[in-house]
């Protein structure tokens, strides 16, 4: 079982017992008994780490995760025989772009985002409240003031124009900011508190915020600023990219599979990571990470040893699976063709046939021609431990990893006509897979799209890919029609506008 840093483990008891305001639009406190307080470095600390502890939510597959994955091509959780995932239709919704005001999980992302906003404002209130000072105290003030900006610049991307506030005691309703506005609140927030956090992840500071993770955060900002704000950002994201390469003290690890290990603690390419552990993040049953029971056919718990009941959802596209060359040594990540238990016996469905992972899925969400049970090939890019039963996954799961920062700035410096210069940065990337090098003709930014996509699948990314790239309103497997521009964002939620009047709609959307 890996590891995880003592103060870490301690941290995820301590976010049980501690309370926080987690809603930005309802009761924040205008004051805190001093008895709350934190005292001595360590209590600080633990105060800080309760923002890593509150991370754990990421992964729901009714929150963020799930939401914009199965918004892009990477991912699909389609109506089955024996109607097993209907959902409310709510999976038909997000992958077609047919989602409302009224949806409950944007709604739970909402509260996700602007929950970690709140705490990271109460983190500093209770830090500012206290005279007690010492060595250490301004790193972990720029810990949560970075971790303050990385919640926004999601909010400012899923949602547009959003609330906002840095005041834990204000108890008026937050005013809507526009994107430019956030935009330069994060770069700001981000270059002015980077110089005070450790170069890179150790396993001192394994899962918290190093200048790596604040640098590669601005990389996000600006390769994104063209469609975010209006304005081409190269330059800087190269600058940005250069400051995590500069340290060089992060690699491309040689097996792919390495950063997604049970214990992927040793790895050199994750930047940062949300940690996760069967012990102290098995609590909460919808605040874990369960990419086994998301993704995988029942019968292929025999396969991996594992106890829990699998549910037979989220599969990858067609097309997105096809994208992989058979000799890429990354397509290993889906289960694909006729499936075997760990003693190499073939698994029998309950009609006598083999379970055979296709590619093909026949409907998204059709009652009378449902998806089967066994179409879509399935994840196992992180690693299945054996004996799973009633817990989370032990991985930690990659927010960001090295090979995103070469391939942010290789993308870059496309975008600005110096292919011959990106060249060696995606083959640092690509000598792993087992295909050949690239040659700058090669690096045409569909080739750069797609790579993207056979790199980083269901990492988070694909969503603001598809929308830089110019491909998220295209009709795709199981959506035929073209999405309109406004669907680039999502709906602000109809509870969340009766809460905060202030807040004015996303374009293209009612409540």
């Amino acid at each position: 079982m890996k590891k995880i840093v003592s103060i870490l483990s301690t941290i995820f008891l301590l976010s049980a017992t501690l309370s926080s305001c987690t809603d930005l639009e309802e009761n924040p406190y205008s004051s805190i008994p001093s008895d709350e307080f934190f005292n001595n470095e360590e209590e600080f600390l633990m105060s800080a780490g309760r923002i890593y502890a509150y991370l754990v939510r990421y992964t729901c597959y009714r929150c963020i995760w799930g939401t914009i994955s199965v918004s892009t091509d990477e991912a699909v959780s389609p109506l089955r025989e024996g109607n097993q995932w209907v959902d409310d239709g709510v999976w038909r919704d997000m992958h077609a772009h047919t989602w409302n005001s009224q949806m409950q999980d944007l709604q739970t992302i909402w509260e996700f985002l602007f929950g970690g906003i709140s705490l990271c404002n109460q983190i500093l209130y209770e830090f500012d409240q206290s005279s007690v000072d010492f060595e250490a105290k301004p790193s972990l003030v720029a810990e949560v003031l970075v971790m303050r900006a990385w919640f926004y610049l999601n909010a400012m991307d899923l949602f547009g124009n959003v609330p906002f506030t840095t005041d834990f005691s204000d108890t008026s309703l937050p005013r809507q900011v526009d994107r430019k506005f956030l935009f330069s609140f994060i770069e700001q927030q981000i270059k002015d508190n980077v110089g005070l956090l450790q170069d890179v992840p150790t396993a001192s500071n394994y899962g918290r915020v190093t200048k790596a993770m604040a640098y590669t955060t601005l990389a996000k900002l600006y390769i994104n600023a063209q469609e975010w704000i209006g304005e081409a950002k190269w330059d800087e994201t190269i600058a940005a990219c250069d400051q995590v390469i500069g340290f060089g003290k992060l690699e491309i690890e040689p097996d792919y599979f390495t950063n997604f290990k049970v214990d992927n603690t040793s790895s050199k390419e994750n930047i940062f990571v949300i940690l996760y552990d069967k012990v102290y993040t098995s609590q909460n049953w919808w605040h874990v990470f369960r990419f086994h029971q998301l993704t995988l056919n029942s019968l292929s718990q025999q396969t991996y040893g594992i106890l829990d009941f699998c549910w037979n959802g989220f599969a990858a596209t067609e097309s997105f699976y096809n994208k992989y060359d058979p000799k890429d040594i990354r397509r290993r990540q889906w289960l694909a063709g006729p499936q075997y238990d760990m003693s190499g016996n073939p698994l029998l469905m309950q009609n006598g046939e083999q379970l055979d992972y296709t590619p093909h899925i026949t409907s998204l969400f059709d009652f009378s021609n449902p998806a089967k049970s066994n179409e879509g090939v399935r994840s196992a890019k992180y690693e299945y431990a054996n004996g799973l039963q009633g817990e989370c996954m032990d991985n930690d799961y990659v927010v960001y990893r090295y090979a995103d920062v070469l391939m942010m700035k290789g993308e870059a410096l496309v975008r600005q006509g110096h292919a011959d210069l990106a060249v060696p940065l995606f083959n640092e990337v690509r000598h792993r897979t087992g295909l050949d090098d690239y040659k700058a003709s090669d690096l045409t930014l569909d080739e750069i799209y797609d790579e993207r996509g056979r790199e980083f699948a269901w990492e988070g990314l694909r969503r603001q890919d598809m929308i830089r790239f110019g491909k998220w309103g295209e009709a795709r497997d199981l959506k035929p029609a073209v999405s309109p521009a406004y669907t680039k964002l999502y709906p602000i939620p109809a509870n969340i506008r009766k809460t905060n009047t202030n807040l004015k709609q996303n374009d293209g959307y009612t409540d």
